[in-house]
């Protein structure tokens, strides 16, 4: 398991690279696409989420976005869904591990807390996903992702994940 470990962790810094740089344009990109449309143009979209635009609040049914805005709600709206959601292009086309031929080698899921651990291979090699939710106080809990996530959003890769987050308690 070394391996995956050592990979994770050599990533990181460029990892934290592009999602610096996806808070810093975030403003610009949305700017953009109020040009251009709600995905951006070629690499740009790298930027964002890869399975969605940048409306995909409103698919995903996200409390808090809306379908009906223009100008600079709008803006602010996009703004707001790449800081949510900063890089997942680059943690999944240049950081991740290949889909195709995953096999899960060891699952271990318990319910209080929530932890899932995951060791899965590829052609690629072996990686690992730990995702925790960290019950905290007053109706949050810490919400942890850490690796590559379990599940390939974009249907080609399992995107390098480094969360740590406080939400609210889930309904």
């Amino acid at each position: 398991m070394t391996g995956p470990i050592l990979r994770y962790i050599t990533y990181w810094p460029v990892n934290l690279v592009f999602v610096l740089l996806s808070y810093l344009l975030s403003p610009a990109l949305a700017a953009l696409s109020l040009l251009t449309g709600p995905r951006l143009p070629g690499i740009l979209q790298w930027f964002s989420t890869l399975d969605a635009d940048l409306d995909g609040g409103i698919g995903q049914g996200v409390k808090g976005y809306h379908a009906d805005l223009t100008g600079w709600r709008l803006w602010w709206q996009r703004t707001c869904w790449i800081c949510r959601n900063p890089a997942h292009g680059w943690q999944s086309r240049l950081l991740g591990m290949p889909a195709s031929g995953t096999i899960i080698i060891e699952q271990q899921i318990s319910e209080a807390p929530k932890n899932q651990w995951y060791v899965m291979e590829t052609a690629k090699g072996r990686f690992f996903c730990f995702k925790r939710d960290q019950p905290l106080f007053g109706g949050f809990y810490l919400k942890i992702w850490l690796g590559w996530v379990n599940k390939a959003y974009d249907g080609q890769n399992h995107h390098y994940a480094f969360q740590i987050a406080p939400k609210r308690t889930k309904t």
